[in-house]
């Protein structure tokens, strides 16, 4: 069926059978990090078999505030976040990562006159005893600290970056997909990509839905498999972020593997074709 005459059917109630997935508004348009899950939502549902129409929320809203709306089964049908027993306690997770596990990439910024603190002949002990800053609730938070390194809670995100400026602290890691943004943002301020280390934990980011739509799980996951079966999984992520990736030369950096306690069992890592191939 012709696109305009479909609405033109769905607006006069005549038939349209495209259910309705309600999804948290992005928070930047401009942003590829918020962009990229959204299209490839898009592209799974398109691949279900089933007829879905997105639909965003009237508002952003916090991580939290939003996993509250999908387990009361308020306001959302679906919302997209890094895994964790907890989470998967409360919600329902299409286990399949949709940033093939690159969340636990963890590459630094740093002040720019510092980056002899992270030679690359330093060893790793001497790495984890630095004093870093992450957000005091990140799930990134807890799992630094349980591997031994010295971590100092922000409540704020901007106090990360205010830290470090002032010396409080040696460096932040951040997600490898997201320190390029960040990293222009803050350039002003002498805040730089550290060079030499890329600190590791097997995690993955999923989507979710709320436990009684187990039938928008089963589609979504179909829609997925699909994907990676014909490429357009793997051609959509290197669309956004294959340059990026070249330019941090993650294979030739020092890494530091960390043990990840709040992994759920049920992760999938024995499949590879689902990670990101340095895994």
């Amino acid at each position: 069926m012709k696109p305009l005459l479909w609405l033109f059917f769905c607006l006069f109630g005549i038939v349209c059978h495209a259910e309705i997935v309600r999804y948290p508004a992005v928070a930047d348009v401009e942003d590829y990090r918020s962009v990229y899950p959204l299209a490839l939502l898009e592209l799974a549902l398109a691949h279900s078999g089933r007829e879905y129409q997105l639909q965003s929320s009237a508002e952003r809203m916090s991580k939290s505030r939003s996993m509250m709306f999908l387990k009361e089964q308020s306001e959302l049908d679906i919302l997209w976040t890094m895994t964790s027993v907890e989470r998967e306690l409360d919600l329902l997770p299409i286990r399949i990562p949709i940033f093939k596990g690159l969340s636990g990439y963890r590459v630094m910024l740093i002040k720019q006159d510092q980056q002899t603190k992270f030679a690359r002949n330093v060893s790793a002990a001497q790495i984890k005893k630095l004093l870093y800053a992450q957000g005091h609730d990140w799930i990134d938070s807890k799992i630094l600290t349980l591997n031994g390194f010295s971590v100092i809670g922000a409540t704020h995100y901007d106090n990360l970056f205010s830290m470090l400026e002032k010396g409080r602290v040696d460096a932040v890691p951040r997600n490898a997909l997201e320190i390029a943004e960040e990293a222009l943002v803050f350039a002003a301020r002498n805040i730089v990509i550290e060079s030499n280390w890329v600190i590791y934990y097997p995690t993955a980011s999923y989507f979710f839905v709320n436990p009684a739509n187990k039938k928008l799980a089963k589609d979504l996951e179909t829609g997925l498999r699909k994907t990676i079966a014909d490429g357009s999984f793997e051609q959509l992520f290197q669309q956004f972020f294959s340059a990026h990736l070249s330019e941090l030369r993650l294979k030739e950096r020092n890494m530091i593997r960390l043990h990840n306690p709040l992994l759920p069992a049920e992760t999938p890592v024995n499949e590879p074709q689902l990670w990101y191939h340095q895994q």
